[in-house]
């Protein structure tokens, strides 16, 4: 009797051990589950990271960096979550260099946002953006993804080992305990009755185990990014999970969604496309699609109102069925911060194509009622008083009410749209426009009346200019659109109000330019006509005097005085008519006006006669005046006159500077086609700092020296470009500066 029993228990140890199989099969499931779902939430947060981090980059703004350090700090636990369970090599080591690649991108965007901070424009920074951030964020993806396949993996082998030990349990039963009832007989029916009762309550208490961590992995993972739509569906596309932000989002209720169909989160129009899309999906050997995979679709709120969204889908397999989970993020806020800054661009563009400030200003208005307002009133304040300089309407039937209400006179004392605005220099929102703040805005009857024919619903106005210099406001209206602005219209409102700002005052500052412009020519008019006349006069009266002094030189010497007197008075008009000339050729220059007549010339003439002309200067000043030529040289396309005098500005300034005893010399000689001319001097040189600004007009190295206008450098670089060559300086502090400028060779 003891051999059966013995036998007997033997086949209950086997079942037993079965048993203890079963459980630990289980337990792996229920832990590659838990592991696999992390990755998922790692992998959804990346995503949602990489675009805060980027939406940051283009648009900051203080809503944008809250919601990336909550995502980085979301990140961070997951990451950390998944390292505490891990227990593979393989698992750990994907595990750290997801967190180092993190680590990279974030170091990498932390020092372009100090950029950005620091005024660095977008274009700038836009190569690094599109280059290392995004090659860093798919070296992130890349691990994750290998991740995802590792945990996959896990799950199923799991799976699989349950399945075999399941299987190897059902064979174990059928033999072992038919052998034991044979043998215990009755008695033993009951005891393995009884056993398989605890063994089936057990394996079914470790399922729902494995389902409660499931369900609590995913419900940590809806937790974590609530701002976003988590939608699970059955295979019949039925609602089976609405979490609270896909509730903020849709405005639907969990209770109202729960059962329904995907379809009605749908316009009408995609749902047949997106049910069959779904359909795929869930076919196909696909596991997941991220976002920006696909362009966007469009969503539909429970008011009706259609928005674009980005979404993600993943599928599980669970008891053989499949279930699909969305991921669906609203981007209207981002697509309507591009479609501003595109607004703004094209402002730019359009305020930038025009001088004008009329112009200007109904280019602004026309271009906010294209997509920011019904109306735009522009208003400009001139001296003391206000007046409407632009009226816009969205409709072109509305042009006899704008028209109306452009001609109305305003008084700047009176209440009007814009007077807050213009008065404190401070932005103004009204998010709903009401009767009684309509009838404070006006300044008697009739103008109540024109303003309620506007039927303003929602009001906002900026300043133009700043505190110091008040330029006006623009006012933007919403009527029959129903808009109501917002916090965040009035900022854009801003940026299209510095843009028109910067606009105004360059058209203003334009204008200023175009009277001093012709102010300057009114005075160079008169140096030319009325001051040259007198002059002349006084140099024909200085010869007439010299000649009557020379008659009557054998009378005395007692005329030698004056001889002296006339001399200087010829010199200084003589002088002052080279100062006119001057004036008059930067006038020339600046009006593209300056003539010259070229014709083949030869260098060599060209070079003696500059040196004689400045012969009686250089002896003056004590100082050698040499010519360096080096073979022949071959004719210049010039004219004469208009080198001698470049000719005669360089050696001038030269002698000018060179102390007695140094020297001044003039040279040329051929390079790239051209024959280059130099002036060297041995005078004091020239600071390096200043050598950009020898050529600037009225500019002078020292401004106590009185011998000159500043004009000379400035006339010689208009007539060597005049020419089609080029002139420039090199010099070197105590030991003298070099002048070059190269003139059309004849017929090359």
């Amino acid at each position: 009797m003891l051999v059966p029993v013995l036998i007997a228990v033997g086949a209950l140890l086997v079942v037993l051990r079965v048993v203890m199989h079963e459980q630990d099969a289980l337990r792996r499931y229920a832990l590659a589950t838990g592991q696999a779902l992390a990755a998922e939430r790692l992998n959804a947060e990346s995503q949602h990271l990489g675009r805060l981090v980027r939406g940051e980059l283009l648009s900051p703004s203080v809503q944008m960096a809250e919601a990336l350090e909550a995502s980085r700090v979301q990140f961070d636990q997951t990451l950390r979550q998944l390292l505490g369970t891990s227990q593979a090599p393989v698992e750990r080591a994907l595990l750290e260099e997801s967190g180092r690649a993190e680590a990279r991108i974030r170091a990498l965007a932390l020092e372009l946002m100090e950029q950005r901070q620091r005024g660095v424009p977008l274009e700038q920074l836009l190569p690094r953006i599109t280059g290392e951030l995004q090659a860093g964020r798919e070296v992130l993806d890349g691990h994750i993804q290998e991740l995802l396949r590792y945990e996959r993996g896990e799950m199923d082998a799991a799976q699989r080992q349950t399945r075999e030990v399941m299987e190897r349990a059902v064979r174990v039963y059928l033999l072992a305990i038919p052998f034991a009832m044979a043998i215990l007989g009755v008695q033993t029916v009951f005891i393995l009755r009884e056993l398989r009762r605890r063994h089936t309550a057990q394996a079914e208490a470790e399922r729902n185990a494995a389902e409660r961590a499931a369900s609590e992995a995913r419900f940590a993972g809806i937790v974590a990014i609530a701002a976003d739509a988590i939608i699970s569906m059955d295979e019949a596309q039925r609602i089976t999970i609405f979490n609270s932000g896909a509730e903020a989002i849709f405005g639907y209720s969990a209770s109202e969604a729960l059962g329904q169909p995907l379809d009605m989160l749908l316009p009408e129009r995609f749902r047949a496309h997106h049910r069959q899309f779904i359909q795929g999906f869930a076919a196909g050997s696909e596991e997941s699609r991220r976002m920006g995979e696909r362009r966007l679709l469009l969503g539909l709120r429970k008011t009706g109102e259609e928005f674009p969204a980005e979404a993600a889908i993943s599928k599980l397999e669970l008891d053989g069925k499949p279930l699909l989970t969305v991921i669906l993020r609203d981007v209207s806020a981002q697509k309507r911060v591009e479609e501003e800054q595109r607004f703004l661009v094209r402002a730019g563009e359009m305020l930038s194509s025009s001088l004008e400030s009329e112009r200007t200003l109904s280019s602004v208005a026309q271009l906010a009622v294209q997509s920011l307002a019904d109306w735009c009133l522009v208003y400009l304040v001139e001296g003391k008083q206000v007046r409407r300089a632009e009226v816009a309407h969205r409709q072109p039937g509305k042009q006899e009410l704008a028209a109306a209400i452009q001609g109305f006179p305003l008084d700047m004392d009176q209440p009007f749209l814009a007077r807050e605005v213009l008065v404190c220099q401070e932005p103004l929102l009204l998010p709903r426009v009401t009767p009684e703040q309509l009838t404070s805005m006006s300044q008697s009857a009739g103008h109540l009346e024109l303003l309620r024919r506007m039927e303003p619903r929602s009001l906002m106005g900026v300043p133009l200019g700043t505190k110091e210099s008040r330029l006006g406001a623009l006012v933007f209206i919403a009527s029959e659109s129903g808009r109501s602005y917002t916090p965040a219209d009035l900022e854009f409102a801003q940026g299209l109000g510095r843009l028109a700002s910067l606009a105004v005052e360059n058209a203003r500052l334009y204008q200023s330019a175009r009277r001093a412009t012709r102010a300057r020519d009114d005075v160079l008019g008169i140096v030319a006509h009325d001051l040259r006349s007198p002059l002349n006069s006084i140099v024909l009266s200085t010869h007439s005097l010299q000649r009557r002094l020379r008659a009557r030189g054998g009378e005395g010497a007692a005329w030698g005085g004056d001889e002296e007197v006339l001399a200087m008075i010829l010199s200084s008009a003589r002088r002052m008519n080279r100062l006119i000339d001057d004036l008059l050729d930067v006038a020339r220059m600046e009006a593209g006006q300056l003539s010259i007549n070229p014709s083949p010339q030869p260098t060599e003439t060209l070079l003696h006669a500059a040196l004689e002309a400045a012969r009686p200067q250089a002896q003056a000043g004590q100082v050698h005046l040499g010519l360096e030529v080096r073979g022949a040289l071959p004719s210049v396309l010039a004219d004469r006159d208009r080198l001698l005098q470049l000719f005669s500005n360089l050696l001038g300034n030269a002698l000018k500077f060179t102390p007695p005893g140094g020297q001044v010399s003039v040279g040329a000689g051929v390079q790239d086609g051209q024959l280059r001319f130099f002036v060297r001097d041995t005078g004091p040189g020239i600071a390096p700092e200043t050598l950009t600004r020898v050529f600037e007009r009225f500019w002078q190295g020292d401004r106590k020296d009185r011998r000159g206008a500043g004009l000379g450098l400035s006339i010689a670089r208009g007539l060597v470009e005049a020419h089609g060559g080029k002139i420039w300086v090199e010099s070197e502090l105590g030991r003298g500066s070099t002048f070059f400028f190269t003139i059309p060779i004849a017929g090359a």
